[in-house]
């Protein structure tokens, strides 16, 4: 415990720490302007264009409905032949609906849960940064060896150092969700959309926080085991910024069957206590090459555990190879 205070003084005496909160800071501002302007209710004007709109809409389909109907359900028998299985194109729902041209303004109550999950991923990255540089700058700088002259225990000095990143991890992130949270409560109040605010929600979105929080505090402490293990700030976040664009953005949409093994399909299945993911199906027939989605579950449980055992994999990694490396 000693020596994880010690590095808790030390990370947290480092400049880079404000930084980031203030980086933070600012990019939950700009979240929350976007929020505002979601909040925000139609003027005069813009709901009399809608109302023409949905007018005009709804004299076509007066004239023209039953064709339009018949045209559709032509199709979706088309269709359903071709592929075999009864499809639904959703022709008994055609009629024109007043919210389709004057949607409602955006409220708290439905809005909080996802607007806090989204931001999720950024808030976890700010500390993720902290982890790498605190230990990279040790590594590079060579005042890592310095260190072991005084407690040459290395896993010992390896591990406060993780502990120490991950515990600063979390109440940088804390204090980044509750200003999110905050902020948001704010503009939606000054706009009158909080919306229906119930024991639920708030209980929803408190879990969600809770999540979140958790995950700041492990990013963080996996960015300190990565910083030593590749010893330098630039080739750690260079290499996960790779992995993001390769492997997930790219890679992840084209071979469909490793959806549930992503990093951030299981990032959200933690943060939002489960989510979904589709894979499509195709089959090539006469008519062409026809595809049908299928949505797939990913529990809580499964995410925890994939970020559990990846976290683990590169801690016991980096032990590791600290432990056999030579630092002269």
């Amino acid at each position: 415990m000693r020596l994880v205070a010690v590095e808790l003084r030390r990370v947290v005496a480092r400049r880079l720490i404000t930084f980031v909160t203030i980086g933070g800071l600012l990019a939950v501002g700009l979240v929350l302007v976007a929020a505002w302007q979601s909040a925000r209710p139609l003027t005069d004007a813009q709901i009399a264009e809608a109302e023409r709109q949905y007018a005009w809409a709804l004299e076509d389909w007066e004239e023209n409905g039953e064709q339009m109907v018949a045209d559709c359900l032509d199709a979706q028998a088309g269709e359903s032949e071709l592929a075999g299985e009864p499809l639904d194109f959703g022709c008994a729902e055609m009629e024109p609906q007043r919210e389709w041209y004057v949607p409602p303004s955006s409220e708290l109550s439905t809005a909080l849960g996802p607007l806090l999950s989204s931001t999720a991923t950024l808030l976890v990255f700010l500390v993720f940064v902290v982890g790498v540089t605190a230990t990279a700058a040790e590594m590079t700088t060579g005042s890592m060896s310095t260190w072991l002259t005084f407690v040459p225990q290395r896993l010992r000095v390896l591990f406060s150092k993780v502990a120490a990143s991950g515990v600063v991890g979390v109440p940088i992130t804390a204090v980044l969700a509750a200003v999110l949270v905050g902020g948001a409560y704010g503009v939606h109040a000054a706009q009158g959309a909080l919306g229906t605010m119930t024991g639920a929600v708030w209980a929803d979105v408190g879990w969600t926080g809770l999540r979140v929080v958790v995950l700041g505090g492990v990013a963080a402490a996996v960015g300190s085991a990565l910083g030593v293990l590749l010893k330098n700030t630039g080739v750690a976040l260079g290499l996960v910024i790779g992995y993001l664009l390769v492997v997930e953005a790219i890679l992840g949409n084209l071979v469909q069957p490793i959806q549930p093994f992503l990093l951030q399909t299981n990032l959200r299945a933690w943060v939002e206590g489960g989510t979904t993911y589709w894979v499509s199906e195709c089959t090539v027939t006469d008519q062409g090459t026809q595809c049908t989605g299928t949505e797939v579950a990913l529990g809580l449980a499964q995410g925890a555990a994939y970020l559990g055992v990846g976290a683990v994999l590169v801690l016991g990694l980096t032990a590791l190879v600290f432990r056999r490396r030579d630092l002269a």
